[in-house]
C-alpha cells in the first residue's frame, strides 16, 4: 500500500490548520514525527549509514521537540523491525541535533554487508513509548541488479467507473537507474539499483502505451493509451482514493508490501504485481482475493 503518503498529506493539513497555536517543548508529547530534513523512506548507500532525525509532536502533529540536548540523546529507541530483518545491522547510534523546531533525537542506521532492499523500523519516544513512528530505510545494492521477468502486471480501477483495466504478461522489469524515461529514476524515495514493484508499473506503461506520475516514490496518477487518467483525490467526507499495490509471489501476498512503498519493494523473477485504484478497503478486499 501507499499508506505513508496518505498519512503525510493528512498530517500536513492538520499542521497547517494549527500553526497559530503555541508550541512548547514536551519530552512526552503524544506523537513522534520526522524533522524537516528527514524522509519517511530514506536510502542507505552500499556499505554506508544514514541518520534519521525525529522529535516529539503535540496532538496536532506540530513539532515540539525535546527540551534539551541530553533529553534528545536519550529520547529515541528502535523498538522493533517490522520488515527487512537482516538488511541492516541491529546496532544503532543515538544522538541529538538542534533544529529550527527545537531539539531532535537522531538514529544512525547502517546497512548490512552484501545486502540490499528495504527495512521498516518502529521507533518510539522513550519518554512515552505509545508515541512511535514507522520509518523505512532501503539499502542500495553495491552493483545494479539484473532485470527480472514479472509473470503479470495489472493496473485496475476498483470503482464502478472502471476507467482503467490494463494487463501485461511476462514483462521485463529493470532497476530504475537503467532507463532514463522511468519516472522513478533519480527520484527521492525510490530505489535505483534493483527492480521494484514501482518499476513493474513502468514496464506495464511501456508495454501498453501508458504513463504515470509519481512524487517521492508514490504513484499519484496513471493514464492509459486512451488518455483516461486516474489521479488520487479525497472526497468531502475525507475518503481517500488512490493507487495501491500488491505483489504476489508463489501464490502468496508479499507481506512487506503492506509496510513499505512500491518504489523500494524488490520484485523477483515470476512475481505478479497488481496496482489498484480505490479506497484502502477496496484495495485490501481485491488483494485478498488474489491469494
Amino acid at each position: 500500500m501507499q499508506t505513508k503518503k496518505v498519512v503525510s498529506v493528512l498530517l500536513a493539513g492538520v499542521t497547517t490548520l494549527s500553526m497559530a497555536m503555541p508550541v512548547l517543548a514536551a519530552n512526552g508529547d503524544p506523537n513522534l514525527v520526522v524533522t524537516s530534513d528527514t524522509l519517511y523512506s530514506t536510502p542507505i548507500e552500499a556499505n554506508s549509514s544514514v541518520t534519521l532525525g525525529l522529535m516529539p509532536a503535540n496532538a496536532y502533529y506540530q513539532r515540539t521537540g525535546f527540551d534539551s540536548e541530553d533529553a534528545a540523546k536519550s529520547g529515541l529507541k528502535v523498538d522493533s523491525i517490522n520488515a527487512g530483518k537482516g538488511k541492516i545491522i541491529e546496532n544503532y547510534a543515538y544522538g541529538a541535533k538542534e533544529t529550527a523546531d527545537g531539539w531532535a533525537g537522531t538514529v544512525t542506521i547502517t546497512g548490512a554487508a552484501g545486502q540490499y532492499g528495504p527495512a521498516s523500523l518502529h521507533i518510539v519516544n522513550t519518554n512515552n513509548e505509545s508515541a512511535g513512528i514507522d520509518m523505512t530505510v532501503y539499502v542500495e545494492a553495491e552493483e545494479t541488479q539484473k532485470d527480472v521477468k514479472a509473470s503479470l502486471v495489472r493496473a485496475i480501477d476498483l470503482r464502478s467507473d472502471k476507467v482503467i483495466n490494463e494487463t501485461a504478461k511476462n514483462v521485463n522489469v529493470a532497476a530504475a537507474s537503467k532507463d532514463a524515461d522511468n519516472p522513478f529514476k533519480d527520484s527521492e524515495g525510490a530505489a535505483q539499483s534493483y527492480p521494484t514493484a514501482g518499476d513493474a508499473l513502468y514496464s506495464l506503461a511501456e508495454a501498453n502505451e501508458m504513463s504515470f506520475e509519481q512524487n517521492g516514490g508514490y504513484v499519484q496518477s496513471v493514464t492509459n493509451a486512451d488518455e483516461s487518467t486516474l489521479k488520487a483525490y479525497t472526497t468531502e467526507d475525507w475518503t481517500y482514493y488512490g493507487w495501491n499495490y500488491c505483489v504476489v509471489r508463489d501464490g502468496k501476498k508479499v507481506a512487506e508490501g503492506d509496510i513499505v512503498s512500491a518504489s523500494v519493494l524488490e520484485v523477483e523473477e515470476g512475481d505478479s504485481v497488481y496496482w489498484a485504484f480505490g479506497t484502502m478497503n477496496q484495495a485490501n478486499a481485491y488483494f485478498d482475493k488474489l491469494n
